[in-house]
C-alpha cells in the first residue's frame, strides 16, 4: 500500500506530461476545436483569483486583483482557464515566501488586457526569448520548481488560438509581467 501511495504522484506527473503533449500534436496539427461561447473574463477572472489565495497560502503568498473590467470574449472557458491558471501558478511557483502575486483585467478602447504580476525571481534576459518553446527550462532556480516546460507553450496557444497575444517582461530578480492581450474584434460585448 505504500508502495502505491508514492507512485501515485509520479503517476498523477505523468497523466498531465502525456495530456500537454497531446494538447500541442492536436494544435499542431489542427486538430483542436475551441468551442466558441460568450465569456466572461470578470468571472473567470474572479475565480482564477479566488484559486491563486487558496494556493498562494502555503507559499506564504499575497495575492490581489483589482477590481475586474466588464468584458466578454468569444472563446473557449475551459481553455482560457487553463490559460490564466498557469500565468498565475506560475507566479506563484517563482515567487519567494512573502512575496505577491498582482491580478488585474482591464479593459481599453481596442482591447481587454489579462495581466499577472508577480514579485518573484524573473526570467534572465538570455532565457526570456526561450521561455515559449517546449521542454524549455533555463534557469536552474526555475528548474527545480519542476514542471515539464510545456505550460508556456499551452498558455501561448490558446492566447493565439483566441486572436490574442501573450507577452511576458521580466528584468532578473525583479519578478515577471504576463499579459494576455484580447483585441476588441474578439470582444463579444
Amino acid at each position: 500500500m505504500v508502495a502505491l501511495e508514492e507512485a501515485l504522484p509520479e503517476t498523477t506527473r505523468i497523466a498531465d506530461l502525456v495530456e500537454s503533449l497531446l494538447t500541442l500534436a492536436r494544435a499542431d496539427e489542427g486538430r483542436f476545436d475551441i468551442h466558441r461561447e460568450r465569456v466572461e473574463l470578470e468571472l473567470l477572472a474572479r475565480e482564477v483569483s479566488e484559486t491563486a489565495s487558496i494556493l498562494s497560502e502555503p507559499a506564504g503568498l499575497t495575492v490581489t486583483m483589482s477590481e475586474p473590467a466588464h468584458v466578454a470574449v468569444l472563446g473557449d472557458a475551459a481553455r482560457l482557464r487553463q490559460l490564466f491558471l498557469n500565468l498565475t501558478t506560475n507566479a506563484i511557483k517563482y515567487t519567494p515566501r512573502g512575496g505577491s502575486v498582482q491580478i488585474a483585467l482591464t479593459s481599453h478602447e481596442h482591447t481587454a488586457a489579462f495581466s499577472v504580476r508577480d514579485t518573484g525571481i524573473g526570467i534572465s534576459a538570455a532565457d526570456l526569448p526561450h521561455v515559449f518553446e517546449r521542454f524549455y527550462r533555463g534557469d536552474p532556480a526555475r528548474a527545480r520548481a519542476g514542471g515539464a516546460g510545456l505550460g508556456l507553450s499551452i498558455a501561448r496557444w490558446i492566447a493565439l488560438a483566441h486572436g490574442a497575444t501573450l507577452t511576458l517582461e521580466s528584468p532578473a530578480g525583479l519578478g515577471t509581467h504576463a499579459t494576455v492581450l484580447f483585441p476588441r474584434t474578439a470582444a463579444a460585448g
